[in-house]
C-alpha cells in the first residue's frame, strides 16, 4: 500500500512539474533495488505518454470543430475575418492594431480596413478610404486545389468600386486582396473570428 502511495506521490509532482521533489523521491527510491525503480519508471512514462495522447486527440477534435464553424459561416455567407497584418502594393509589411476586419452578412460587406498607398481620384479630404460598408453587387465562391475557399466580391459605393479576393483555410487563417480603380492595390491577412 505504501508503495501506490510513493507511485501516486511521484506521479502527482511530475506532472506538477516540481522536478525537484521528483528528484528527492528518486534518491529516495535508491535504497529500493533496480528492478522495482525501472518499473516505476516505466508506469510513470506510460502514464505521461497517455496524458499527452488524450490531449492531442482534444486539440484534434477542437480543430476539426473550428473547421465545421468556418464552413458553416462560409456557407451562410455569415463571417467576420479579423485583420492583424497589411502588405500596401509599395511599402514593407505592417502590424495591424485591433478592431481593423471585413465582414460579410446580410448580402452586404462591412469594411474597416486601414490603407496606405496611392490614390489617383479621391475626394477631397480623402474620402472613405476602405472603411464603408455596401451591398454585394456579385458573389462568387470556388474551392482552390491547397484546401481554401476563394471568394471573389465585387460592390461599389458613391467613391469607388471595388474587388475583394478572399481566401480562407480551414483553419479560419484568412488573406484579403483589394483592388480598386482609384487606389493601388492593398493585401491583408488576418483570420475568421465568430462572436462569443
Amino acid at each position: 500500500m505504501s508503495m501506490i502511495l510513493m507511485i501516486l506521490n511521484m506521479l502527482t509532482e511530475v506532472l506538477q512539474s516540481k522536478m525537484l521533489r521528483f528528484y528527492i523521491y528518486f534518491v529516495s527510491l535508491q535504497s529500493m533495488n533496480r528492478n522495482r525503480i525501472v518499473s516505476i519508471l516505466t508506469l510513470l512514462l506510460l502514464l505521461v505518454m497517455l496524458g499527452s495522447c488524450a490531449s492531442s486527440e482534444e486539440r484534434a477534435a477542437q480543430k476539426a470543430d473550428f473547421a465545421r464553424k468556418v464552413k458553416v459561416a462560409l456557407d451562410k455567407r455569415a463571417y467576420k475575418i479579423s485583420i492583424n497584418r497589411m502588405l500596401p502594393m509599395n511599402g514593407a509589411s505592417k502590424s495591424v492594431s485591433y478592431g481593423y476586419s471585413v465582414e460579410i452578412r446580410n448580402d452586404s460587406l462591412f469594411s474597416y480596413l486601414p490603407y496606405f498607398g496611392r490614390a489617383y481620384q479621391v475626394p477631397y479630404g480623402g474620402g472613405k478610404g476602405l472603411t464603408f460598408d455596401a451591398p454585394i453587387g456579385h458573389y462568387q465562391e470556388a474551392k482552390a486545389k491547397n484546401g481554401s475557399r476563394q471568394i471573389d466580391i465585387e460592390l461599389k459605393n458613391e467613391e469607388d468600386e471595388y474587388i475583394y479576393h478572399i481566401s480562407v483555410f480551414e483553419n479560419g487563417s484568412s488573406s484579403i486582396e483589394v483592388q480598386s480603380r482609384q487606389r493601388d492595390p492593398i493585401s491583408y491577412s488576418g483570420e475568421v473570428i465568430f462572436d462569443k
